[in-house]
């Protein structure tokens, strides 16, 4: 009995293993069954079989009896019951990442990604000081212009009132004179002074005619001709000072306001440049350039020194206070004046309408008075020369200009170069439409599995060139900013990002650039709009239509190219010392070489990193970089995901990657089943035994 029962423990121990391999055996063929199509994309997600008939026949295979004549069977293995249970679908987004991870792994993505950030390196301070010196810069411009176009309008203001009074001076003593000598009424008045000079010839007329008969009075003509003078001169002083008085009622306060605001964006540009020396960033850079990698790195391009220098002139932009003080003065004493114009030109009125009722009016001390304080307006305010305080702020404010007029002219130069690459890309932004039914579908896929995943859906940013030169400049330098971030965090962890980046070159095409640009000449597009050719694009992008990632690419590619190039051109241009000059002549610099590099690179098939580091760039190579400056890396694999759905019929989000397998199989007992029981309750496992059977349960777990 006692050995009787070790035969029965060594059969049990036997058939446990015996069953352990057996069910392993079960799942390794169940898995087996994986979709080869998914394949091609280094993927694995169960096929279409019967995962149960699978695991039931290699099961029942296992437990056939013998073919040996005579055979004695140690083991009379049966199976009981069996379950398969599959998940975890390969379009989740932990799933589908670790298998990237499990395929590129093998691919040595490593080195390749830390030979292009190895390229940048020796240029990151370079590029750091450029993008800090033209984001101040570009800020700075902006309020600069707005300031100076402000005060320009305040000195328009002010000149369009006093224009108002040009002719007042030809209505009351012209040319002007300090005395009025007495003349005869023989013509009519045409001015305050020469109503006054007749006066006394027109009172002995009009006595002598006082009292007659109608046909006896011999100077009703001269006396009309007189009359009819004075009242032209006295409508025409009116028809001056009312008109004027509006004007300057509402320009001089429209004037103080301009001033005013021109001395917040004053304020506002001392704050810039006060705030502008703490830029988060320039970390990014920082991180790059003192990265420890393997491989060789091209000699360093700079410390961006002159960009610094250039940046460090920034407060020479700002006006000083006392400015603003002084324009505000000469528009309250330009007010003052008109009002004391108008006071004595108003008097002067008065009397001049006083002459055909009264006698003896002093109307030629009204008419100096009036002479005099209008001619003084003229000298302050209307005519040129040394006293005319308009004329002194126009020249105070030019003196802050010195470089307006080059930099204008490099603006406009900018401009033009600018419209002409807008052009090319408006032309790219029509493109084709012929692949819209293959858009379409895919984003049907995209989008369901954003909603699979429960994930975010977002727009695609359209792709935009500004037309302003310093916008341009601006956002180019944004994107060497998300470059170098991106760069920085593959430092910090490479992890999902670099695989993923890699695994969409390894697998996805991209258009041929060449050809893009040789149909913007008006040759033929032949396929670069075709999905199958811009599958790349997609992923960085993601516009669900033919022309949309190709514009996004085109339009990235030459905002690199003008950041590094005005990167160049703050350099070569950093002796012209305006700090304005220099930004405007770097961006012509960088924006004419950059259209340069677009045809270079679609000729020759790559284009040199930049002018002091000789290392060749490809197009894919930008798309490279591109994948790391739009690191959305949910909708990315989205993205990929949907164009495996689209290419090989699969769909992703119902391939499952885990089988989970329950079996349970028994044994029959050979000797004393009861003590065998006996032994399994004290072991708390009596339910193992039935009916003279020894029964088991074994799970097993498999995952691609």
């Amino acid at each position: 009995m006692f050995v009787a029962i070790f035969i029965d423990y060594a059969r049990i121990a036997a058939f446990k293993v015996q069953t352990e391999r057996m069910t392993h055996a079960a799942m390794r063929s169940v898995m087996s069954a994986y979709d080869t199509s998914l394949r091609e994309y280094g993927l694995f997600g169960y096929g279409d079989s019967s995962g149960d008939a699978i695991m039931a026949k290699v099961l029942n295979d296992s437990v056939k009896p013998s073919s040996v004549k005579d055979g004695f069977p140690i083991l009379d293995i049966q199976w009981d019951t069996t379950s398969l249970s599959m998940e975890r679908e390969l379009g989740r987004y932990d799933i589908f990442n670790r298998q990237i991870q499990e395929d590129m792994k093998y691919r040595a993505p490593v080195d390749f990604t830390l030979e292009v950030i190895n390229r940048f390196k020796p240029m990151s301070d370079e590029m750091k000081e450029a993008a800090h010196t033209v984001d101040l810069l570009k800020k700075l411009q902006k309020l600069y212009d707005k300031r100076e176009a402000l005060l320009d309008e305040a000195i328009a203001n002010q000149t369009e009132s006093a224009e108002k009074l040009k002719n007042l001076p030809k209505l009351i003593m012209d040319p002007p004179s300090q005395a009025i000598y007495e003349e005869m009424l023989e013509e009519t008045p045409e001015t305050a002074a020469e109503a006054a000079a007749r006066y006394a010839d027109y009172l002995n007329k009009k006595r002598a005619d006082e009292g007659l008969p109608f046909r006896e009075q011999q100077y009703i003509l001269e006396l009309t001709r007189y009359r009819t003078g004075v009242s032209n001169v006295v409508t025409g002083i009116s028809m001056i000072i009312q008109p004027a008085l509006q004007a300057h009622q509402t320009k001089l306060e429209e004037a103080q306001s301009k001033i005013e605001e021109a001395r917040k964006m004053n304020e506002e540009m001392k704050r810039v440049i006060a705030e502008g020396e703490n830029r988060s960033q320039n970390a990014s850079y920082d991180n790059v350039g003192n990265s420890n990698l393997p491989g060789t790195s091209p000699a360093s391009t700079g410390s961006g020194s002159e960009a610094k220098s250039t940046r460090s002139l920034a407060s020479e932009l700002v006006r000083t206070d006392s400015l603003f003080d002084q324009l505000k003065a000469r528009v309250d004493s330009q007010n003052s004046d008109f009002s004391n114009v108008r006071r004595d030109n108003m008097e002067l009125n008065t009397q001049l309408r006083n002459v055909r009722d009264m006698s003896g009016v002093p109307i030629k001390p009204a008419v100096r008075q009036a002479s005099q304080i209008t001619e003084r307006y003229m000298d302050t305010y209307v005519r040129n020369g040394p006293a005319n305080l308009i004329l002194q702020s126009k020249q105070q404010l030019e003196s802050g200009r010195g470089s307006d007029a080059q930099r204008k002219a490099n603006d406009k130069e900018s401009k033009g170069k600018l419209k002409e690459v807008k052009r090319i890309l408006s032309q790219i932004e029509k493109g084709s439409s012929g692949s819209m039914d293959d858009f379409k579908q895919l984003e049907e896929y995209y989008n369901a599995n954003i909603a699979f995943n429960e994930a975010s859906r977002e727009e695609a940013q359209k792709a935009e060139i500004a037309a302003d030169p310093y916008d341009s400049g601006g956002d180019a330098m944004k994107g060497m900013d998300s470059l170098f971030g991106g760069m920085s965090g593959l430092l910090d962890s490479l992890g999902d990002e670099l695989f993923q980046n890699e695994y969409a070159l390894a697998y996805f095409n991209s258009m041929d650039f060449g050809q893009l640009i040789t149909w913007t000449e008006g040759g033929d597009a032949g396929d670069v709009f075709k999905l199958e050719n811009q599958e790349l694009e997609y992923i960085v992008y993601g516009f669900h239509n033919p022309s949309g990632n190709i514009a996004a690419a085109y339009a990235e590619i030459f905002g690199m190219r003008l950041a590094i190039r005005t990167a160049e051109g703050l350099i070569e241009h950093s002796k012209l010392g305006n700090p304005l000059l220099v930004l405007s002549a770097a961006i012509l610099h960088g924006i004419t070489n950059a259209i340069a590099d677009m045809v270079k690179l679609a000729k020759e098939g790559s284009v040199e990193l930049s002018k002091y580091i000789k290392v060749k760039l490809t197009y894919r190579d930008h798309l490279r970089l591109f994948l790391l400056m739009h690191s959305n890396n949910e909708r990315k694999m989205s993205r990929m995901l949907a164009l495996i759905r689209l290419n090989t019929g699969v769909n992703p989000d119902e391939k499952q990657t885990y089988a989970s397998g329950n079996m349970r199989s028994s044994v029959k007992l050979w000797f004393l089943p009861g003590v065998v029981r006996s032994i399994g309750a004290v072991m708390g496992s009596a339910d193992q035994v039935e009916d003279g059977r020894f029964f088991i349960e074994r799970k097993a777990d498999y995952s691609y």
